[in-house]
C-alpha cells in the first residue's frame, strides 16, 4: 500500500481551514516557525515542542564504509545531523497496534 504524502502546502491548507487565517498569513507563520527551528538547531539549541517531540543535533562519529562492488573502502567523516524524538503520546497515536 502506498503511503500518503503530506507537503508543507497541505499543512498550510489544513491550518488555514482550522484557523480561518488567510493562506498567505498561515504560510508566513509556518515558514517562519520552520526557520526558527532551523536557526535554533544551527546554534546547537534543543527545540522542545510539548506534546509533539524534541529536535536536537547529534554527532555522528567518523567511520569506514565499503562500496558493495569491489569492497572499496570509503572514509566517512564525522558530522552533525538533526534528530527528532517524538513524545510517547505521539508514538502511541501513530502505532497501529496501540490500544488507543
Amino acid at each position: 500500500m502506498a503511503k500518503k504524502k503530506m507537503t508543507k502546502f497541505d499543512i498550510i491548507k489544513k491550518v488555514h481551514e482550522i484557523t480561518g487565517i488567510s493562506y498567505k498569513e498561515t504560510g508566513s507563520v509556518i515558514n517562519n516557525a520552520i526557520e526558527v527551528i532551523k536557526e535554533g538547531l544551527k546554534q546547537d539549541s534543543v527545540i522542545e515542542l510539548r506534546g509533539f517531540g524534541t529536535f536536537r543535533v547529534a554527532e555522528r562519529a567518523a567511520r569506514i564504509a565499503y562500496k558493495p562492488k569491489g569492497r572499496e573502502k570509503l572514509e566517512i567523516p564525522e558530522k552533525r545531523v538533526p534528530v527528532f524524538k517524538p513524545v510517547k503520546s505521539l508514538k502511541d497515536k501513530v502505532d497501529k497496534n496501540s490500544k488507543k
